[in-house]
């Protein structure tokens, strides 16, 4: 399928940015990490096209006033004087262009670049996944060697028809067409249930991400073990024949087509046996619900789990400085040697959770919380000394909520 653009909207501390086009070229000019190609201006809109690493990128920029949409998920936490000065800026800076092979690189070159012309954005409102994001956020991803987690290339949007467990549930998500996979649905899904569906979701939307092509509609596809021996194999379908399967009427059918969610877009089913897939015999996914209520656990990649590492490490300094306090709880997810007579080219370390006891420098004095499954020789309550190269994940536990290594920008406010 065809990209769409990635639009997003930068709205400045000062609007005053936004009058010198010639001053917002020059500071990417100056970047490191980007080279100028060549800069047009046609009818005030700035086409720039840049390199980064070794892709080539078509760049529009362009002023236009705004206003936040009001069914646009807020990803961020925002100070009420942040919320104050949105809510009087008129104008902000669009910033669209075409992903390229790596969606997650592409995507994070767009911040670099919002970040580079603006470096104290207030926001950034991200119209092809419906988010709007912090500027501190956007700040802290721009100058990091890391990309952002996978779940912000999209959003999955919940619609309810009504309050009470029974009432359905339409599943969908924004943002994927932009990376050329088609947005996911799920029909059908109950407020009791959502969660669960949700998750299923997720975990496709993320590993169709990395896959070097989307499946074709109605080809079984392998998501994960949701009990022992018990696979869930789903397939995707296109929305106009899942729609013949379901009324018009209902919440997330035809009739709510006629203005969106009618192109590139397909709902998920499942096949439970083999026996299904070579009939071509699909279900929906509430055939599962009562399996999916036991927290199957959904396998993270090995490029995820590099990836969370290498952020994880590149901002543990925060880690350490919460330390200080001592009304914060500090957890670190270590990635330990597994026994040899577990060792497998796919399950070499286990990532289990310690508690920090005692921060020295860079090292540190943690405890196991949990018992391990693969090294039979600690337990919980085992106590050893580490260091970054073991980290693979942490999370700070302070008096107002939860810090993760994505979650530091609230630790700036």
């Amino acid at each position: 399928m065809e990209k769409t653009k990635s639009q997003m909207l930068a709205i400045p501390v000062d609007d005053g940015d936004l009058e010198e086009p010639k001053v917002l070229v020059e500071r990417l000019c100056e970047a490191e990490e980007f080279q100028v190609e060549s800069v047009k201006m046609v009818e005030d809109v700035l086409r720039i096209v840049i390199v980064c690493g070794e892709e080539t990128f078509s760049v529009e920029v362009y002023p236009t006033g705004f206003e936040i949409p009001e069914l646009y998920r807020c990803q961020h936490f925002f100070p009420d004087l942040d919320i104050e000065a949105l809510q009087k800026v008129q104008c902000g800076l669009a910033v669209e262009m075409v992903f390229g092979e790596n969606a997650l690189f592409s995507y994070h070159v767009q911040l670099k670049l919002i970040h580079t012309m603006l470096t104290d954005a207030l926001a950034v409102i991200d119209d092809s996944s419906e988010k709007i994001l912090s500027g501190r956020w956007v700040a802290l991803a721009a100058e990091s060697k890391v990309a952002p987690a996978p779940r912000y290339l999209y959003t999955a949007q919940a619609v309810s028809g009504g309050e009470e467990e029974e009432a359905c549930v339409w599943l969908h998500t924004h943002g994927l067409n932009r990376c050329g996979v088609p947005e996911l649905e799920i029909l059908d899904s109950t407020r009791e249930n959502y969660q669960q569906h949700y998750n299923v979701l997720e975990t496709l939307a993320n590993r169709l991400l990395e896959d070097e092509s989307v499946p074709d509609f109605g080809s079984p596809y392998f998501l994960a073990y949701v009990a022992q021996k018990v696979p869930l194999v789903v397939t995707i379908i296109d929305w106009e024949e899942a729609m013949e399967l379901y009324e018009p009427e209902m919440l997330g059918g035809k009739n709510d087509r006629k203005n969106g969610h009618d192109q590139d877009t397909c709902a998920i089913f499942v096949y439970p046996s083999q026996e299904s897939v070579d009939k071509r015999e699909f279900y929906p996914l509430d055939i599962y619900d009562s399996l999916l209520k036991e927290n199957p656990v959904y396998l993270i990649s090995v490029d995820e789990t590099a990836r969370m590492r290498e952020l994880a490490v590149e901002r543990i300094s925060y880690l350490f400085d919460a330390f200080e306090n001592k009304e914060n709880h500090l957890l670190v997810k270590l990635g330990l040697i597994v026994d040899e007579e577990y060792k497998t080219q796919d399950n070499e370390r286990e990532h289990i959770w310690f508690e920090v006891l005692e921060v020295s420098g860079n090292r540190f004095r943690a405890k196991l919380t949990q018992e391990p499954y693969y090294i039979k020789d600690i337990h919980e309550g085992f106590e050893g000394e580490y260091g970054p190269e073991d980290v693979t994940d942490w999370l700070i536990y302070t008096p107002e909520g939860r810090i993760s290594p994505d979650d530091v920008y609230r630790l700036l406010m």
